[in-house]
Parts: structure tokens; sequence; C-alpha cells
């Protein structure tokens, strides 16, 4: 008699420690599928975002490439730029040649 309730005992702890088991996995498989469902999401917006900050750099090139074939001679005159009659160039004397004695 006393063998039968020790066996029926040790059914009861495994029962409950896999009852255990199961639901601490149930909560880590709700967890790590709402962390995954979160995380797409914030992918889509980062991608969502990553396109529209490439399509204003394309417009901003745009408009600098505009910008640039617009400047003409006649605007830099009116801007106040002149023409350069001499041109001069800064010359650089050449360095004079160290010898070192070698010991």
């Amino acid at each position: 008699m006393v063998e039968k309730v020790l066996q029926l005992h040790r059914e009861k702890t495994i029962f409950w420690s896999l009852l255990g088991i199961l639901v601490i996995s149930a909560f880590f498989y709700m967890y790590f599928i709402n962390t995954t469902v979160h995380n797409i999401v914030v992918r889509q917006n980062l991608e969502s975002e990553a396109s529209t900050l490439t399509l204003a750099l394309g417009n901003q090139e745009f408009q600098y490439i505009k910008a640039r074939n617009s400047v003409t001679l006649q605007l830099a005159y009116s801007l106040g730029f002149k023409d350069v009659r001499e041109k001069s160039f800064v010359v650089q004397k050449p360095l004079p040649q160290v010898s070192y004695l070698v010991r």
C-alpha cells in the first residue's frame, strides 16, 4: 500500500512539472511571436523612411544640378565678379639639398 502512495505522489509531481514547463513554453512562445511582429513593423517603418529620405535627396541633387547649370558669365558679372587681367602664380623655391654624414 505504501508503494502505491509514493507512486501517486511521483505522478503528481511529474504532472505539475510538465504543466509548468508547458505554461512557461507557451509564455515564451507568445513573447517571441510578439517581438517578431514588433520587429517586422519597425523594419517596414524604417524602409519607408529610408525610401522617403532617398527621394528627398534625389530632389535636392536635381535642384543642385539645375542651379549649377544656370550659372552664366552674365550672372557672374551681375553679382560683381570681374575678369583677372594679370595672372600671378606663387612659386616655391627649391629646398637646398642636405647630405648627412654616415658615421
